[in-house]
C-alpha cells in the first residue's frame, strides 16, 4: 500500500471530489496560516502541526490523522484550534475580536518598542531649520499587504493626546477587516 497522503490534501474550497484537490491543484496546496503538514514514513508520523507565537514564545500542537480520523478531520480540528487560539490572542491584545480574523501575523511583544504599544512608536527628528519634530508613528498593514504609517504630532496635540489618538488609530486599523 502506498502513501495515501502524497496528494490528497483536503480542500476547503472544493476540488473535483469532496475533500480532495485535483492533481493539478495538489502541487499547489493551499497554505493554511500557522498550520503545516507533517508526513514522515520513517517515524510513522502523519498529521497537522499548529504553531502560534505569543509573547515571544511558540505554542504548538500536533493533530494526528490516526487520532482524529483522517487527513480532513485532523485538518478541521487543527484549523479550529488555530482559530480559537488566535481569537484568544487578539482579544488579549486588542480587547475585542474582529468579525474576520486577520491573515497577517499579530505581534504581541517587541523588544525595540519604546511606548509599550505594538505598532506605535515615539519618534523625534531634527528638521533642516533646527526645530525638533516629535510625533507618534503608527504602523499597520492594509488589506493588500502594504505597510502603512501615520504620524500624530506631539507638537500640535500634546504628548498625551497624540499618544491616545495613535493608539486608537492602530486599534481601529487592526480591527478593520
Amino acid at each position: 500500500m502506498g502513501n495515501p497522503f502524497h496528494t490528497d490534501y483536503p480542500s476547503m474550497s472544493g476540488g473535483k471530489e469532496e475533500g480532495s484537490l485535483s492533481p493539478k491543484l495538489a502541487r499547489h496546496r493551499p497554505a493554511y496560516k500557522g498550520i503545516s503538514r507533517i508526513d514522515s514514513e520513517e517515524s510513522h508520523t502523519h498529521g497537522w502541526y499548529v504553531r502560534i507565537r505569543r509573547d515571544g514564545k511558540v505554542k504548538s500542537r500536533f493533530f494526528s490523522d490516526r487520532k482524529y480520523g483522517g487527513v480532513a478531520k485532523a485538518l478541521m480540528k487543527a484549523r479550529r484550534h488555530y482559530k480559537q487560539e488566535m481569537k484568544r490572542l487578539i482579544k488579549d491584545t486588542l480587547g475585542e475580536v474582529p468579525k474576520k480574523l486577520p491573515e497577517r501575523v499579530i505581534v504581541t511583544r517587541n523588544r525595540h518598542n519604546n511606548t509599550g504599544v505594538i505598532g506605535v512608536q515615539r519618534v523625534e527628528r531634527e528638521n533642516p531649520g533646527g526645530s525638533v519634530y516629535r510625533a507618534f508613528r503608527v504602523c499597520w498593514t492594509d488589506d493588500n499587504g502594504k505597510a502603512r504609517t501615520r504620524f500624530f504630532s506631539i507638537n500640535k496635540m500634546g504628548e498625551k493626546e497624540a499618544f491616545k489618538q495613535a493608539c486608537q488609530h492602530r486599534r481601529e486599523k487592526l480591527l478593520e477587516k
